[in-house]
C-alpha cells in the first residue's frame, strides 16, 4: 500500500469530509449563508463565469401579500463585482407571472411580478441564469420590491414595500491540515544521554528507537463548525483537491533532523528512512520515506494512492548513538497547480515536538574580555554522577568553537567550574550564548555564570536560566 498525495491531499484526512450542498442562495433565510467558491480558481481576463446552476440561484421571499392581478416591481442589486449574464426568472410558488428582466450584463436586473391569484407574502423568487465574477471581493445582494417601475429603476426607499439582504458569494481557501501533535521524549536515562526515546505505549511505537512525532491530517474543508465548507468551482460542483495539485505537489516538515544524518554527515540513503511516513499508529511501516532531507527540512513528493489510507503518521527514528535534540516541527503545503487553478500553500501546521527529561540550562550572554574572568558553575545534588553536554550560539558575525571543557561529568553530590574560555573559543567578538544539557533530573541540577574583574575583584553572579520558564 503506498501512501501519497491524494492521502495527503484527498483522502486522508481522518475526518474532512465534503458537506452536502443546498440547491441556491436564499436571502431569506435565518441564518443567511453564502456560497463559497474555490479561492484556487484562476480568473481569466479579469473574469471568472459561473454556470448556470441551481446551486448559483439567488432565491427570495417576495415579503409582501399580493392580490390576484396586482403588478409590483422587483429589483436585484448586488455588489458591482458581479454581472447577471443571462438572468431568467423562476417562480418557485405559484401564481406570480415575472416579466421581461431588465439590466442583463450589470449587477443591477429589474422586472415586474403580476398575481395571477391572491398570494401570501412568503411567495419565494428564485433568480436562475450565468453570473459572472470580476474579483474575488464577496458579493452582496440587495432585493426590493415597489409600487412602480419608474421606483424600481432608481432604486432607494421612495416607493419600497419590502426588502431584504445578505451574502451571495464568498472565496475561501479549498484545503486545509488538521493535524493532531504529539511530543516525544528524548530520555535523559539512555547511553549515551538523550539518543534514545522514552517508548510511546500502544498505539505509539513502544520501542525507544523510533517516535511517533505526530498524526497529519490533510484534505478539503468541510467538517461542521470551525472546519468551513467544502468550496465550489465555477462549474457548479464541489471543489475536488485532484482538480487543483497536481502529482508534484509535496509537503515540507520544518524541525531539527540533524540526528538523522548519515555518519559521514550527509542527508541521503539510509537517513531519508529515518524520517518517514507511516500508515500504521505504531510507525512500525515505512509507507513514504522523506524524498529530501536536510538539517532542518524534510519533504514529501506523493504519488497515486494503490489503496486508501484513513490517516498518516509521521515518524523519526534518529541513528543510533546520536543525541536526539529538543525541536518543534510543523509542516507546510509546497503546492504544484493543475491548470486553471493557482494553489495557495497551507500551513505552517504543528505537527508534533521533542522534549528531553534531563536538565537544560542556559547563560545568555557569557563574555571572555581580556583581564577577566568568566566561568560556569555546576552543582549535582544527587547521589548519581551527571553526564554534561555544552553547545554555543552567536549572534551574526561571530564564531564560535568548542573546548575541550564542552563535555564533561558532574560528579555526584558535587559541584564542578568551568572557565568559559575552556568551553568554547569566541570569534569576532568575546561573547555568546552558552546552552547546557545535563544527563540528570532537574530538580538536582543547578547553574551558575560568574564573571570577576581580575584588577578590581568585583564579581557578578547570575543563576543560569531554564529555557521557557524565565
Amino acid at each position: 500500500m503506498t501512501l501519497n498525495k491524494k492521502i495527503l491531499a484527498a483522502a486522508i484526512v481522518g475526518g474532512l469530509f465534503a458537506t452536502a450542498a443546498q440547491a441556491q442562495v436564499n436571502l431569506s433565510a435565518s441564518p443567511q449563508t453564502a456560497r463559497v467558491l474555490a479561492n484556487e480558481e484562476n480568473f481569466t481576463s479579469g473574469e471568472l463565469a459561473l454556470a448556470d446552476d441551481a446551486d448559483f440561484d439567488l432565491r427570495f421571499e417576495t415579503g409582501y401579500a399580493f392580490s390576484n392581478g396586482e403588478v409590483r416591481y422587483a429589483r436585484i442589486e448586488c455588489s458591482d463585482n458581479i454581472e447577471f449574464t443571462a438572468a431568467d426568472t423562476d417562480i418557485a410558488g405559484t401564481n406570480l407571472s415575472p416579466g421581461n428582466v431588465n439590466g442583463n450584463g450589470t449587477n443591477i436586473v429589474r422586472f415586474s411580478l403580476t398575481a395571477t391569484a391572491a398570494v401570501a407574502d412568503d411567495t419565494e423568487v428564485t433568480i436562475g441564469g450565468t453570473r459572472t465574477l470580476t474579483s474575488r471581493a464577496g458579493v452582496s445582494c440587495t432585493y426590493s420590491l415597489y409600487d412602480l417601475p419608474s421606483q424600481a429603476a432608481a432604486g432607494g426607499t421612495a416607493g419600497r414595500i419590502a426588502s431584504v439582504s445578505g451574502n451571495y458569494f464568498t472565496f475561501a481557501n479549498s484545503y486545509r491540515y488538521a493535524n493532531t501533535a504529539n511530543s516525544a521524549t528524548a530520555n535523559v536515562e539512555a547511553l549515551p544521554s538523550f539518543s534514545a526515546f522514552i517508548a510511546q505505549a500502544a498505539p505509539g511505537p513502544n520501542v525507544t528507537t523510533t517516535a511517533r512525532i505526530g498524526q497529519i491530517r490533510f484534505g478539503l474543508n468541510g467538517t461542521t463548525g470551525s472546519n468551513g465548507v467544502t468550496p465550489f468551482a465555477s462549474d457548479g460542483a464541489l471543489i475536488t483537491l485532484e482538480e487543483i495539485l497536481t502529482d508534484a505537489t509535496a509537503h515540507a516538515i520544518e524541525g531539527d533532523f540533524s540526528a538523522a544524518a548519515n555518519s559521514n554527515g550527509t542527508f541521503t540513503g539510509a537517513a531519508l528512512n529515518r524520517v518517514f511516513i507511516s500508515a500504521s499508529e505504531d510507525c512500525s511501516v515505512v509507507t513514504e520515506a522523506a524524498d529530501q532531507l536536510t538539517a532542518t527540512t524534510a519533504t514529501f513528493v506523493l504519488t497515486d494512492p494503490d489503496g486508501a489510507v484513513p490517516s498518516a503518521f509521521f515518524c523519526y527514528t534518529p541513528r543510533a548513538g546520536v543525541a536526539i535534540p529538543v525541536a518543534d516541527y510543523t509542516i507546510s503545503l509546497v503546492p504544484r497547480s493543475e491548470t486553471g487553478y493557482t494553489a495557495s500553500g497551507a500551513g505552517p501546521s504543528a505537527v508534533g515536538s521533542i522534549v528531553r527529561n534531563g536538565t537544560q540550562l542556559q547563560a545568555q550572554f557569557a563574555q571572555v574580555p581580556a583581564g577577566w574572568i568568566s566561568r560556569i558553575v555546576l552543582t549535582n545534588t544527587g547521589s548519581v554522577a551527571r553526564p554534561y553536554t555544552i553547545t554555543a550560539q552567536t549572534e551574526a558575525d561571530v564564531t564560535a568553537t568548542l573546548g575541550t571543557a564542552a563535555t564533561g561529568t558532574v560528579p555526584a553530590n558535587g559541584t564542578i567550574v568551568l572557565n568559559t574560555a575552556d568551553i568554547a573559543t569566541f570569534t569576532g567578538q568575546p561573547r555568546g550564548t552558552l546552552n547546557v544539557s545535563v544527563a540528570g533530573p532537574s530538580t538536582q541540577i543547578q547553574g551558575l555564570y560568574q564573571i570577576v574583574n581580575g584588577a578590581t575583584g568585583s564579581i557578578a553572579n547570575t543563576a543560569l536560566v531554564r529555557p521557557g520558564t524565565n
